[in-house]
């Protein structure tokens, strides 16, 4: 079941994203712009309450680019399909295996592995400033046009 997250997943978010760098940026990105913004909406893909409700994968699209993380890589391909056939992403960065599963359907994309995030502009057209930080540095995988 995936639903757009509100300010009552802070908590749980935070548990899930804190392991791997890709989890830490976007638990960031969430702190730095909460969950109210036209450019920022953060996705959870989860179990049904009746299952247990535990968290399978989060999506967060930042200004018309979207990163992804999803531990047991089991990627939501019908609400990534679903959601790009509105608007197609510049890019989608991620873990290499989620990555690589995204770019079956962006055939068009180029996949680039490398140890940094591409630079993130905010809505204000600037670069994001805590992209660069250490905590995120990792084995990063990007899908561009």
């Amino acid at each position: 079941m995936i639903r757009i997250c509100t300010e009552a997943d802070r908590e749980s978010l935070a548990e899930y994203l804190k392991e791997e760098p890709y989890g830490r940026l976007m638990n960031r990105s969430i702190e730095e712009y909460g969950f109210e913004r036209p450019y920022q909406t953060v996705y959870v893909d989860e179990e049904p309450p009746a299952e247990g409700g535990r968290i399978k994968g989060v999506y967060l699209w930042f200004c018309k680019n979207l990163l992804l993380y999803v531990k047991g890589n089991q990627v939501a391909i019908d609400f990534l399909e679903e959601t790009m056939g509105i608007a197609a992403p510049e890019w989608v960065a991620g873990r290499k295996d989620n990555v690589n599963i995204v770019s079956w359907l962006l055939t068009d994309y180029q996949m680039e592995n490398g140890l940094e995030l591409p630079e993130i502009c905010g809505a204000d057209g600037e670069p994001v400033k805590y992209i660069s930080s250490e905590e995120h540095a990792g084995e990063w995988s990007v899908l561009r046009r």
